[in-house]
């Protein structure tokens, strides 16, 4: 039985999960500062052995650690760092925002702006051509990274560790097109960090191809991956002309910087 309830605060739309509750309330209150079992029971009316449980979990996963000279708990940096890359994506997306919309209605493909995050591309932000036949995904969608364009550019710019862990795993087979000999992959991934834009032929979705390059935030130094896709043929048959025009516009964005020479290697 899913462990539920209609949890004080909330929406008042339904029940939601009391253990993702119940941290998500400790975290709340350990953003104040340090606390200890039994202080975190008190203010949140909550069972000592169900805070001293989720703050079990909360340990476990890197979230929160225990101070054993008074025994009172505080928050890892592991908050701080997810909170500020947050706000730097924000900042890429909102900056690269108008470069996708261009590109989208100059050529009117699907454009995809994407970031990775073991072993997935998360799509944050999106732009539909004006073809009637296009590729449809979602704002916030995932996908393997070793076999969409987007991904396969991320992972290629990954510390090899993180390569040869998603190499590792055990590697679906999506489409007919799509690579799971871990060989191959771990070409193609050290020829698009060597040329600077990665394809995908159809390897995640049937029909569905794309191409993209990588970016590399000046400030921040995050990557995060452009690409165009759209049915199989036609962007295969366009792929010398979608890779100029997102090389030119990479190298023309405010803030960014292509991580390899737009003159770049002819596609092939």
């Amino acid at each position: 039985m899913t462990d539920s309830t209609d949890t004080p605060g909330g929406t008042g739309d339904g029940p939601v999960l009391s253990t993702l509750a119940n941290g998500l309330y400790v975290l709340e209150c350990l953003a104040a500062g340090r606390s200890s079992v039994r202080h975190l029971s008190a203010e949140l009316d909550m069972p000592r052995q169900t805070v001293y449980r989720v703050l079990k979990t909360l340990a476990s996963l890197g979230w929160v650690e225990l101070d054993r000279g008074d025994d009172t708990y505080c928050l890892t940096s592991k908050v701080w760092s997810i909170a500020s890359r947050s706000f730097r994506l924000s900042d890429v997306r909102d900056t690269l925002a108008p470069v996708v919309r261009r590109l989208a209605d100059m050529h009117g493909e699907t454009v995809h702006l994407a970031t990775y995050e073991q072993g997935q591309v998360t799509y944050i932000d999106k732009a539909d051509g004006w073809h009637p036949i296009r590729s449809y995904t979602e704002l916030g969608g995932t996908a393997p990274a070793y076999c969409v364009a987007t991904g396969k550019m991320l992972l290629a710019v990954q510390p090899q560790g993180e390569i040869e862990r998603v190499l590792r795993a055990p590697l679906e087979a999506h489409t007919p097109e799509t690579v799971v000999d871990s060989a191959e992959l771990r070409r193609q991934l050290a020829e698009a960090r060597d040329q600077g834009y990665a394809v995908n032929r159809g390897e995640w979705r049937e029909g569905v191809a794309g191409i993209a390059v990588p970016i590399v935030s000046g400030p921040t130094g995050d990557h995060v991956a452009i690409g165009f896709s759209g049915p199989r043929d036609r962007i295969l048959g366009r792929i010398d002309e979608l890779l100029a025009a997102l090389q030119d516009a990479v190298a023309a964005s405010p803030f960014m910087q292509h991580n390899h020479d737009p003159a770049g290697k002819e596609a092939r």
